[in-house]
């Protein structure tokens, strides 16, 4: 799907928390945001700015994928020259050009285009289509059904092998040429190189309009300049630092970063705050760095927080690295997990806590792909949003959970929100319906729920000790009241779990997973 949905993001400071934790899990990198070349689009690329992002690009409508929806292929985006001088003039009259890359993509072809694009403002340069067209694409548009007659677009090995005439040399001779005309037009233009063109828009004139032209079309806001002119023109930072600098991050990647290189494992303690964030996302990256994202599943690192932790707890977990947090969260802990667990329970001095009491934010395990997810209390909304394969038990959650699941395992102790598992296409929940709603908050029209029961048949026998096995390990590390009472009277609350799963997998291939599992 093209361009994807980003499920975690809704507002500037849901963009900037992100691009945070990118650049916790690997400070080295610098982090792109792409924008659709629209009206107003200047006010965006400002927050997305101050929101620290290295790179923006700014896509105009012609162009993209053949993976593309019609109604974004039609009616999405504007041309690229609108959107690309409006930001640089933005960003310029904010104080913020020296700040950031500033690229555009859409449609260009050719070195005249580099030419204008950098006189507009830009500084790097977005190719698509046309290296696709020059190994071969024929611009079908069927990129999303696996089925490219050319054989670009497609992961069909008869196809490719039988239709695909593509070389590195084709796409290589396309941008020397491209390259060529470029110095060409510099020569002509009298300047020595291309940061002498940046934002220097006296190098283009309007070409006034013929007499029956009546559209009467405006173009002088293109080549408009701000009012101090020496402002900066182009990106003169390495990169954009935020100005949370993570000092316990960094605290702790210094403390742990030996039994990481000698994969020797241990064990740490620390204090945590709420502006302590994306805590955890340092520690494995260096451990992926290093040993890849499960390499140090056998030697594990197990880390033990007191406190409340700020937004992105635990994000992108690696194999190895155990979080056990006193205290809760706020949102998107677990984002991105690909293996370890993250523990979360209450403080032992507070004694009012029990399943009632939430203790972690909205969109938690979004994208998460393996590790377990344990929480001794309720969960926000949006929980589980695109699980890819992590396995978690939480004691009630808000509207929305396990939305777009594809995989993984989701055990909810208690009540749930509306819409439980639209979208979902993979994966099975196991929600305890205490007042018999279950059916009117989950989203049947996708998921498929039935009720276990305390028959002794192989069927449920493989449901039934899936649950208790996994309850419990849930008692065992989070020491829940409310989960040790289920275990107790483990047969009269039995009967009120039930299995949810995606309407087109068969409640047997379910149960063949399960048994499996246990």
């Amino acid at each position: 799907i093209s361009p994807p949905p980003h499920h975690d993001i809704y507002s500037i400071e849901d963009l900037a928390q992100l691009i945070f934790d990118l650049k916790q899990v690997n400070p080295d990198a610098l982090v792109s945001v792409k924008l659709v070349a629209e009206a107003g689009v200047g006010t965006v690329a400002a927050g997305v700015t101050k929101a620290y992002a290295d790179l923006i690009t700014i896509s105009g409508y012609d162009g993209g994928t053949g993976a593309s929806p019609l109604t974004s292929i039609k009616y999405a985006g504007s041309p690229w020259e609108l959107g690309l001088s409006e930001t640089n003039l933005v960003l310029r009259e904010n104080g913020l050009r020296d700040k950031v890359r500033l690229q555009t993509d859409g449609g260009l072809k050719t070195g005249l285009d580099v030419i204008k694009a950098a006189i507009l403002g830009a500084e790097s340069f977005g190719f698509g289509t046309a290296p696709m067209v020059s190994m071969g694409c024929k611009y079908l548009r069927i990129c999303h059904l696996n089925n490219c007659a050319t054989g670009v677009a497609t992961q069909n090995e008869v196809l490719r092998l039988r239709h695909f005439i593509g070389k590195k040399e084709m796409v290589m001779h396309y941008f020397r040429f491209v390259a060529r005309e470029t110095r060409e037009w510099l020569a002509k233009l009298g300047v020595r190189k291309l940061e002498e063109l940046i934002g220097k828009t006296e190098f283009l004139e309007i070409i006034e309009a013929e007499a029956h032209d009546k559209r009467g079309l405006d173009l002088r806001p293109i080549l408009a300049q701000p009012a101090d002119d020496d402002t900066p023109r182009f990106c003169t930072h390495d990169r954009n630092k935020p100005a949370d600098r993570g000092e316990l991050a960094e605290r702790m990647v210094a403390d742990i970063l030996p039994a990481i290189e000698l994969r020797r494992g241990g064990e740490f303690r620390y204090a945590i705050d709420n502006t302590n964030r994306s805590i955890g996302a340092r520690v494995s990256g260096e451990i992926a760095k290093r040993h890849g994202n499960l390499g140090m599943d056998d030697v594990p690192i197990t880390i033990r927080f007191t406190g409340t932790a700020g937004q992105s707890f635990g994000a992108w977990n690696a194999g190895g690295l155990n979080l056990h947090l006193e205290g809760d969260a706020n949102d998107y802990a677990g984002k991105g997990m690909t293996g370890g667990e993250i523990i979360l329970r209450p403080r032992p001095e507070e004694t009012t806590a029990d399943n009632r009491t939430t203790i972690v934010g909205n969109t938690c395990l979004y994208g998460a792909t393996g590790g377990k997810f344990f929480a001794a209390g309720r969960a926000g909304e949006r929980f589980a949003v695109r699980n890819s394969g992590a396995v978690a038990v939480v004691e009630g959650v808000g509207d929305h959970c396990c939305e777009y699941m594809t995989g993984g395992a989701v055990a909810v102790l208690g009540p749930i929100g509306l819409n439980f598992g639209a979208g979902m296409t993979g994966g099975f929940a196991l929600v305890l319906d205490l007042d018999g709603r279950f059916q009117e908050r989950c989203n049947s029209s996708v998921a498929a729920a039935r009720r276990l029961s305390g028959k002794g048949n192989g069927e449920t026998r493989h449901q039934r000790e899936y649950l208790r096995a996994l309850l419990e390990e849930y008692v065992q590390k989070t020491a829940s009241p409310w989960g040790r009472k289920i275990l107790d009277d483990f047969p009269e609350y039995l009967s009120r779990f039930c299995l949810v799963k995606p309407q087109d997998i068969e409640f047997q291939t379910l149960v063949n997973r399960l048994h499996k599992a246990v």
